[in-house]
C-alpha cells in the first residue's frame, strides 16, 4: 500500500544483555587496537561461531600460524556490524592455566558456542566452560576434556560439529550435542576417533565402536550428528579401501548410539571422492552433506538427492541463516554458492579472492564477509535480510556454448547446449547444462525472457546436444530479421548428409540472400519440425547443421521464403544470452495472521489441535504448476504429530493450503513442519516457513477460576464494593493474619502469613502451637513490609507463593453454599471450559475443614475416579457442574489441580474466599440457649411460689418506692 511513497518497512532485534548467557562473562584480557594489528600477518584462518537464540551475539576466534602463539577471540553484540565494535580478548592465560606441560603453538582450531557452554577445540587440547547461565566469577573457567592417546598434531587436524538449535523456554528433552573428530586412523588402543557428549560436556563417549583389527575395513567416520527430532545418531562414513563414502542412522538407546541401523545405509556415488562434512541447517530436518558434491536428504538421512557437482572443485565450510533460511557454501578457491534451506537448486553469488575469510549471518539474515582487517556488509541493503551488494554484480550463470531452441508449444521450448565434437571428454562438463541453472532466468540479449524448469542430461542423441534445459517463456525470444540474417529471404532445402550433420542449402542463387559468417551457431526453426544449429557455413548457399530432433526427420525437407526462421543463441561476435536468478516468484499468506514468525514454535498438548489456513500467489501469469500443488509438507518425526493437507486451486492460480496437526500419544518431543515452496526462487527473503512443533506443556497454557462475581479493579483498590443490600464484597486481611485452625479460631496452625508486615506485632500468637507455625516468604528478613517489595499482582495474587503480599480478598456471607466452581483452560489464542476428560483435585492449602464439594458422577468419570483415587490418595472430583460448600468462618485458601494423564501441564489454579458474619460456633451457641431457657424457667418458677404463698413483691415494691405513710386518727369522747 505504500508503494512510491516516502514510507519502507523493515526488521530489527531486540537483545536482552542480562539474560543472553555469554555476555554476563569476561573472555579474559582485552586486546588494544595495535595489539590486535600485530597479529595481522599471523592469521591462517577464521572460524565463528553463534547464539544458537540470538545469532547477532557471535565469537571469531583466530587460528594463528605455526610460527605464533596464542588464543584470541573476538566478542559482538551487534552481529559485526562495525568493525570497532568487537571486543578482542586473549584466553592465553586461561588455557595456560589447565596445561602441565606443552605451552608452543597453542592456537584455536575450532570453537562452538552452545546454548550453555562455550567450547574450544585448540591444538593442545579441548575446553569446556562451565554453565554460562550461572557465573560465579567475572572471568570464564574453562576445563580441559582428555582423550587417551591424541597428541597435538591430532587436534590441529580436529573438527567440532554442532546441531544448531535454539532451547528458549527449554524442555526436558531438549540438549545439546557436541561431536569432535580427529582425521587419523585410531590405534588399537583407542576406542575411537570421533567422540561425542551432551552437555554438560564431562564425559565423551565413543561415536562407533569397532573391534575389527583391519583398519581398511574400519569406516573412518567424517561427522556424527545427533538427530534429536528422531532420537537417533547420523554418520557420514569413507571407507579407505573401497573409496566409498555413505550414511548411516542409528537409533540412540540410553543416550548412545546403536550398532543396529535404522534403516539401510546410502551409499553415494563414486564421483563423490572428497567429502568434508555434514550439518543439519539450523531448526530445520534439512540434512546436508558436502564436499566435491552437495547432497540433500529431507528425511533424516535415508535417502539424499545431489544438489550440485562441482567436479574439480568442493566446499570447504558453511553458513547458515535461521530468518531467511539461506545457506551459503564457500568453496576452497573463495567461490560462495549459496541456496534455501529445501530447494533443489543453488546459485552463484560470486567469489572472494581474501587469502583469509569467512562469511556469517546475523540474526535478520543480512551476509558479512569477515576478514582479520575488515568486517563488510554491503552498502545496498534491503529492509528484511539481503546483503548480497557484498558481491558485487551478479554473475552470469550460463554456461560458454551455443544454444538451439526446440518449441513443443507456444509457451514452453527446449534449449539444447551445443557441445562441438572436437572439445576433449575431460572439459566437455564445462559445456553441459547442471543443477546450477536449474530454477533460473534465460534472457536474450535482443529481447525475451524465460524460466528454467528443468534440466536433461543425453546419453547419445543427439549428437553434439549432451543436455538441455526445458524453459517456459515470459516474453518471447526475438527472432532475427532479414538485415540480421539476409538468407531468411530465400527458400532452404534440408538434406541428410549421412555424417551426423545435415546439410542446408538455399534454394535462391542471390548473392543478397546468402549465408553470412556470422550465421554460425544460429539455429534454423521450422515450426513442427527439429530444429538446426548451424555448425559452419561451407560457402554462400551451403551449411552444416546439426539436429535437436534427428530421429523425427524421415526425408528431405524442403521450406519456402516465411516458413522458415533463424534464432541467434550462438556465441560468434559475444555470447548472445545470459542466465541469472529470477525474481521472487510468489507471495506467501496465512489466513488468521497466527503464522506471523518465518520460524514459529507451536506447543500442541494431548487431544489438542492446530489448523492453518495458507494461500500461495504466483506473482506472474503462467507460473501455475497445476495440477502438483506448488508447495510440499515436510515433517521431521511422523510418529510424533499427525499431519493432514488439503489444497485446492482456484482460477487464478492461487494454491490454497489447510493444514490440521494433532497430537498422537502422550509422548513429549518435537518435530519440524516445513511449508516448502519448491518452485520458489532463491531471490525471495524466504521460500519456506519453519514450524516447530513441541509435544509438550506451552507456558502460555494456564488454568484459570473464574469468580462468580465482578468486581472492578478500581474497587479491589479502595476496598469497597457493596452488593444491593449494602454488604461490602471485599475483605482487607488484618495485619500479619493468619486463618483458623480445627483447634479454634485463636489457634492458627498454618505457616502462611497473609497482608504480612514484620515491622507489626502477629495477633493469635498466644499458644505455644501457633507460635511454633509461621514463617514469611517474600519477608523474610526484612524489617518492614515496605522492604517486601511486593508488587501490585501480587498483593491481588491468589497463589500461596504470594501470600505475604495478599491484601485484599473476596468476602462472602454466611453460609456459603453451592457456590460454582467454575474452571477454564487459557492457551495463546483461545480458551476452554475444563470438563472430563479432564478430572480435578482440590485442597485447602491451611488445612481447613468445614467443606465440601458436590459434583455429578457419570458412569465414565466414577470408572476414572475409582481408578485414580487409589493412586493419587486423594479424591478426585468432575470439574464439570463442580459446587462447594463452606461450613467456617473467615479466610479458605483452595488449589485445584488437573489429573495427570490428560494433559503433558501440571496446571493449578488457586482461588481464596473469606466468610464474614458467622453465628457463634458450637457449643457457644447452645449454651447460651440453655442459659437462656434456665432463667425464664426460674423467674416462671418464683413467680409460681409468690402466687401461691400470696405474696405480691410489686407491691411491696411500690411502697418502697413511695416511703411509709403517717396516718391521722379522730376519737371522739362522749362526756
Amino acid at each position: 500500500m505504500h508503494e512510491g511513497l516516502n514510507i519502507y518497512d523493515t526488521d530489527g532485534t531486540l537483545l536482552d544483555l542480562v539474560r543472553e548467557p555469554i555476555l554476563q562473562w569476561n573472555l579474559g584480557t582485552v586486546l588494544s587496537e595495535m595489539e590486535f594489528k600485530k597479529l595481522y600477518p599471523e592469521v591462517q584462518d577464521i572460524k565463528v561461531t553463534r547464539s544458537p537464540c540470538a545469532n547477532d551475539v557471535a565469537l571469531m576466534g583466530l587460528i594463528m600460524k605455526p610460527s605464533s602463539n596464542g588464543v584470541y577471540i573476538g566478542k559482538t553484540i551487534s552481529g559485526f556490524w562495525t568493525y570497532e565494535e568487537c571486543i578482542w580478548h586473549n584466553l592465553t592465560k586461561i588455557i595456560y592455566a589447565e596445561l602441565n606441560d606443552e605451552h608452543q603453538g597453542l592456537t584455536v582450531i575450532d570453537l562452538v558456542l552452545t546454548n550453555h557452554f562455550l567450547v574450544i577445540l585448540t591444538s593442545l587440547g579441548l575446553y569446556v566452560s562451565s554453565d554460562l547461565r550461572y557465573p560465579t566469577t567475572s572471568q570464564i573457567k574453562l576445563s580441559r576434556a582428555e582423550f587417551c592417546g591424541f597428541e597435538k598434531g591430532d587436534y590441529i587436524r580436529g573438527k567440532l560439529w554442532y546441531n544448531e538449535r535454539c532451547f528458549a523456554n527449554r524442555e526436558s528433552f531438549e540438549v545439546d550435542y557436541v561431536i569432535i573428530t580427529f582425521n587419523r586412523n585410531r590405534t588399537l588402543s583407542e576406542s575411537s576417533s570421533c567422540f561425542f557428549s551432551k552437555e554438560p560436556f564431562l564425559q565423551w563417549l565413543p561415536c562407533l565402536y569397532s573391534t575389527s583389527k583391519n583398519e581398511g575395513s574400519t569406516p573412518h567416520v567424517i561427522t556424527f550428528l545427533i538427530d534429536q527430532e528422531t532420537e537417533s545418531g547420523i554418520y557420514l562414513l569413507h571407507m579407505q579401501d573401497t573409496k566409498q563414502t555413505f550414511v548411516t542412522v542409528s537409533m540412540l538407546k540410553d543416550g548412545k548410539p546403536s550398532p543396529r541401523p535404522k534403516f539401510p545405509s546410502y551409499q553415494f556415488p563414486s564421483t563423490f571422492i572428497h567429502p568434508v562434512g555434514m550439518v543439519f541447517h539450523p531448526r530445520s530436518h534439512f540434512l546436508y552433506v558436502y564436499g566435491n558434491q552437495i547432497w540433500l536428504s529431507m528425511d533424516g538421512g535415508n535417502s539424499f538427492e545431489m544438489l550440485c557437482n562441482l567436479f574439480s572443485h568442493y566446499i570447504k565450510k558453511t553458513s547458515h541463516s535461521s530468518y531467511t533460511l539461506d545457506i551459503i557454501y564457500i568453496g576452497e578457491d573463495g567461490t560462495i554458492y549459496m541456496t534455501k534451506a529445501g530447494l533443489k537448486r543453488y546459485t552463484i553469488l560470486g567469489k572472494f579472492d581474501d587469502e583469509v575469510f569467512t562469511v556469517y549471518y546475523d540474526h535478520l539474515g543480512y551476509i558479512h564477509k569477515l576478514t582479520p582487517q575488515n568486517f563488510d556488509a554491503g552498502t545496498n541493503l534491503l529492509g528484511h535480510g539481503n546483503s548480497h551488494a557484498i558481491f558485487g554484480k551478479s554473475p552470469d550463470l550460463a554456461i560458454r556454448t551455443a544454444l538451439a531452441p526446440q518449441y513443443i508449444s507456444s509457451k514452453e521450448m527446449f534449449l539444447f547446449a551445443y557441445v562441438p565434437l572436437n572439445v576433449p571428454k575431460d572439459i566437455q562438463w564445462k559445456k553441459r547444462f547442471k543443477n546450477l541453472q536449474l530454477g533460473k532466468m534465460v534472457k536474450l540479449s535482443k529481447a525475451g525472457i524465460a524460466y528454467i524448469i528443468n534440466v536433461f542430461i543425453h546419453e547419445d542423441e543427439p549428437v553434439g546436444f549432451q543436455s538441455s534445459i526445458h524453459i517456459k517463456l515470459m516474453d518471447p525470444f526475438s527472432m532475427e530479421n532479414e538485415t540480421e540474417s539476409p538468407c531468411l529471404l530465400n527458400n532452404i532445402e534440408i538434406k541428410y548428409s549421412g555424417k551426423i550433420y545435415y546439410t542446408l542449402t538455399l534454394q535462391k542463387k542471390d548473392p543478397n540472400y546468402a549465408f553470412k559468417a556470422s550465421d554460425v551457431e544460429k539455429t534454423v526453426l521450422v515450426p513442427g519440425h527439429s530444429s538446426f544449429l548451424i555448425t559452419e557455413i561451407k560457402d554462400q548457399w551451403t551449411a552444416s547443421a546439426l539436429a535437436t530432433m534427428p530421429k523425427t526427420i524421415k526425408s528431405t525437407l524442403n521450406f519456402s521464403e516465411g516458413s522458415w526462421f533463424i534464432f541467434n543463441f550462438g556465441t560468434v561476435g559475444g555470447q548472445a544470452w545470459t542466465i541469472t536468478s529470477k525474481p521472487c516468484n510468489y507471495w506467501i499468506q496465512e489466513d488468521s495472521h497466527d503464522f506471523m514468525s518465518l520460524n514459529l514454535v507451536k506447543y500442541i498438548d494431548v487431544g489438542n489441535k492446530i489448523d492453518y489456513k495458507f494461500k500461495f500467489i504466483p506473482k506472474s501469469k503462467g507460473l501455475t504448476t497445476y495440477p502438483i500443488p506448488s508447495v510440499s509438507m515436510l515433517v521431521g518425526n511422523p510418529a510424533l504429530v499427525e499431519v493432514k493437507t488439503q489444497g485446492t486451486f482456484d482460477l487464478n492460480d492461487n494454491y490454497y493450503l489447510n493444514v490440521h496437526i494433532a497430537g498422537k500419544f502422550f509422548q513429549k518431543g518435537f518435530t519440524t513442519l516445513t511449508l516448502n515452496v519448491w518452485e520458489g526462487s532463491g531471490s525471495c527473503m524466504t521460500t519456506a516457513l519453519l514450524l516447530t512443533i513441541k509435544s509438550s506443556c506451552s507456558y502460555l497454557k494456564t488454568m484459570k477460576h473464574t469468580p462468580g462475581r465482578n468486581i472492578p479493579p478500581k474497587d479491589w483498590i479502595s476496598g469497597v464494593h457493596k452488593d444491593s443490600h449494602g454488604f461490602n464484597m471485599i475483605k482487607t486481611l488484618p495485619i500479619n493474619y493468619r486463618p483458623p485452625s480445627h483447634m479454634g479460631i485463636s489457634i492458627p496452625l498454618t505457616d502462611n502469613f497473609y497482608h504480612a508486615d514484620p515491622s507489626k506485632p502477629i495477633p493469635r500468637n498466644l499458644f505455644h502451637r501457633s507460635k511454633e507455625t509461621g514463617k514469611y516468604k517474600q519477608c523474610a528478613n526484612v524489617t518492614n513490609r515496605a522492604m517486601c517489595n511486593c508488587s501490585e499482582y501480587q498483593k491481588v495474587a491468589d497463589n500461596v507463593a504470594f501470600s505475604d503480599c495478599k491484601e485484599k480478598v473476596h468476602r462472602f456471607k454466611f453460609p456459603v453454599t453451592q457456590y460454582p466452581v467454575v474452571l477454564e483452560i487459557f492457551n495463546e489464542n483461545d480458551k476452554v471450559s475444563v470438563e472430563p476428560p479432564y478430572l480435578v483435585t482440590m485442597t485447602e492449602v491451611n488445612m481447613r475443614e468445614n467443606w465440601q464439594l458436590k459434583h455429578s458422577e457419570p458412569e465414565n468419570v466414577k470408572k476414572m475416579k475409582d481408578y485414580l483415587e487409589p493412586l493419587l490418595k486423594t479424591p478426585v472430583y468432575n470439574p464439570l457442574g463442580l459446587n462447594l460448600t463452606i461450613k467456617g468462618s473467615e479466610l479458605f485458601h483452595f488449589k485445584v489441580s488437573l489429573v495427570p494423564g490428560v494433559s503433558f501441564c501440571e496446571l493449578n489454579e488457586e482461588f481464596q474466599i473469606y466468610v464474614d458474619d458467622v453465628p457463634l460456633p458450637f457449643p457457644g451457641h447452645t449454651l447460651i440457649a440453655v442459659a437462656t431457657s434456665v432463667v425464664l424457667g426460674g423467674l416462671i418458677f418464683i413467680a409460681f411460689v409468690f402466687q401461691l404463698r400470696n405474696i405480691h413483691p410489686l407491691r411491696a415494691l411500690k411502697r418502697c418506692i413511695r416511703g411509709n405513710p403517717t396516718f391521722t386518727s379522730t376519737t371522739t369522747v362522749s362526756p
